[in-house]
């Protein structure tokens, strides 16, 4: 949801909406390309300087099939393309294409080599492979969304907080999170960081976060593990 006096991006809607709406991002970031910024977070972390990211990936669900339109397909590219603009750095060549593959179906094959430059300018290759059903990976990322804004507007928190804490679903998060760092582990800690300020010194909430994490694993939502892990941010 998102507050009316931030905008009209969303003014449309307004009329079919019984609240406001948040602004949170663009396409959502699943197996590949999630795993492709906590691929260059780590290669930044181990001192090389990412140069060159060169993405190909084919797959024949009906979202391919959309992309062999060029107007959708350039407008694909542009966003896959702008994951990593905000580490502003200009000499990073992304190069992503797709193919249309219909006998592949729904099960996604992508390869990715990464290209970088550690001490004296030495080069370090490294190339990853990846199988997976692309709607399975998508699914869950829509109930984290669901199951995020309900949760942030129970709270009545800002607009911007949302945007940062689910800044992570996303290949270009929008609204308070435009800009954000891009690393998958950076964007993981905003959740956190949401979670902490949203129940820090409240009782009231804090008993609500312990209700709706039991509840989720007694659905099988979440983990004993994972409902422990967002207890101790507390």
């Amino acid at each position: 949801y998102r507050s009316k006096t931030e905008g009209a991006l969303l003014s449309k809607f307004s009329s079919v909406s019984s609240k406001p709406a948040y602004v949170l991002g663009t396409d959502f970031k699943a197996g590949q390309t999630k795993f492709k910024t906590a691929a260059v977070e780590y290669i930044r972390a181990l001192g090389l300087t990412p140069r060159v990211i060169a993405s190909s990936n084919h797959l024949g669900n009906n979202d391919m099939l959309n992309l062999t339109s060029k107007k959708t397909v350039e407008a694909k590219m542009r966003v896959k393309k702008n994951i990593f603009e905000p580490w502003q750095e200009e000499e990073l060549d992304h190069q992503v294409r797709v193919m249309y593959t219909p006998m592949m179906l729904d099960e996604k094959r992508d390869v990715v080599e990464y290209t970088s430059l550690g001490f004296l300018s030495c080069p370090h290759t490294m190339l990853t492979y990846t199988r997976c059903m692309d709607s399975v990976l998508c699914v869950p990322l829509m109930v984290d969304a669901a199951v995020w804004c309900d949760f942030f507007c129970r709270y009545n928190s800002s607009s911007s907080t949302v945007a940062r804490a689910t800044a992570y679903l996303f290949k270009i998060p929008e609204g308070g999170a435009k800009g954000v760092d891009p690393g998958f582990q950076r964007q993981m800690n905003e959740l956190e960081s949401a979670l902490a300020a949203t129940v820090k010194g409240s009782d009231k909430n804090n008993k609500d976060l312990l209700a709706i994490l039991k509840q989720g694993v007694a659905s099988g939502i979440i983990t004993q593990e994972q409902a422990d892990s967002l207890k101790a941010i507390q």
